[in-house]
C-alpha cells in the first residue's frame, strides 16, 4: 500500500501497535496473537498451514496492528475463552456474519451487538454442535466484551477498555486514538499507563504515585494488579 493510500485511511485503522505491545495490553500470548493475523504453520508438513489467519492486520511487513485490530482481538479473545472453541470454526462463523451483514469487519461495527452476535452464535453452534447452555455462555461473553467498546456517531469503535482475564472486570485502562497518541491510559484520565508502571517498577510507592498524578490510591492499585498479573494463555 502506498503512503498516499495509507494516509487516506481512518486514523483508527493505521498500524500504530507492534505485536509485542498489542499482546501486552490485550493480556494475550504473543504467539497466539500472531497466529490470528498470519496463521500457523504445521510443524509436521513443510509449507503447510494447520491454522489460517482469522483477522487482517493493518500492516503485514512489519506486522503491526491498528486500534481497530485491538478491538477485533478484544472481542475475539472473549470468544476464544469459551471452552473448546476451534479458531477454524470461529473463522467460518465470522465469514458467515460478514457475508450476512454485508460488513467485511463486523467486530468493529455497532450492529454486531444485535444481529451479529445472534448470527455468530447460531452459526458457531451449528459448526460445533454446541449445547444450548454452551451457546448461552458464549453469547454472554461476547456481549460483555462488546460493552467495553465505546462507539462514534456512525457506530464504529472509538474507545476500548481492554480486559485482562474476564470482560466483566472493572474498566481500569482505556485506549483512544484521540488521547495520548493512542497509548493506553489510566481510565478517565490522559495519564499514560506505562509512565505509572515504569515508576512503580522502579520502586516508587503507590501513595507517592497517587499524589503525583492526583488520582486515588485505589486506581493505582487496580492498574498495577491489572497490568502485572500473568497474561491469558
Amino acid at each position: 500500500m502506498t503512503t498516499r493510500a495509507r494516509d487516506k485511511r481512518d486514523a483508527r485503522d493505521l498500524p500504530n501497535y507492534p505485536l509485542t505491545e498489542a499482546a501486552r495490553w490485550l493480556g494475550l500470548v504473543q504467539n497466539t496473537l500472531r497466529a490470528w493475523f498470519v496463521g500457523q504453520n504445521d510443524p509436521h508438513r513443510a509449507g503447510q498451514q494447520c491454522f489460517r489467519s482469522v483477522l487482517e492486520p493493518a500492516s503485514s511487513k512489519p506486522l503491526s496492528l491498528s486500534f481497530w485490530n485491538l478491538v477485533e482481538c478484544s472481542v475475539l479473545s472473549s470468544i476464544r475463552n469459551e471452552h473448546g472453541v476451534s479458531m477454524q470454526k470461529v473463522r467460518k462463523a465470522l465469514s458467515h456474519v460478514a457475508k450476512e451483514m454485508g460488513k467485511p469487519r463486523p467486530l468493529i461495527e455497532q450492529v454486531f451487538m444485535t444481529d451479529g452476535v445472534h448470527l455468530f452464535v447460531d452459526r458457531f453452534g451449528q459448526l460445533v454442535s454446541a449445547s444450548e447452555h454452551g451457546q448461552s455462555t458464549l453469547r454472554r461473553l461476547i456481549e460483555a466484551s462488546l460493552q467495553r467498546i465505546e462507539r462514534d456517531a456512525d457506530g464504529l469503535a472509538a474507545r476500548l477498555f481492554p480486559w485482562s482475564h474476564r470482560p466483566t472486570e472493572p474498566r481500569v485502562v482505556s485506549v483512544d486514538p484521540r488521547v495520548s497518541f493512542g497509548r493506553p491510559v489510566l481510565a478517565a484520565t490522559s495519564i499514560p499507563v506505562e509512565s505509572i508502571l515504569s515508576r512503580f517498577r522502579a520502586g516508587e510507592r503507590i501513595e507517592e504515585l497517587a499524589t503525583d498524578y492526583q488520582v486515588s490510591e485505589a486506581s493505582i492499585q487496580d492498574l498495577v494488579r491489572w497490568a502485572l498479573e500473568p497474561a491469558a494463555a
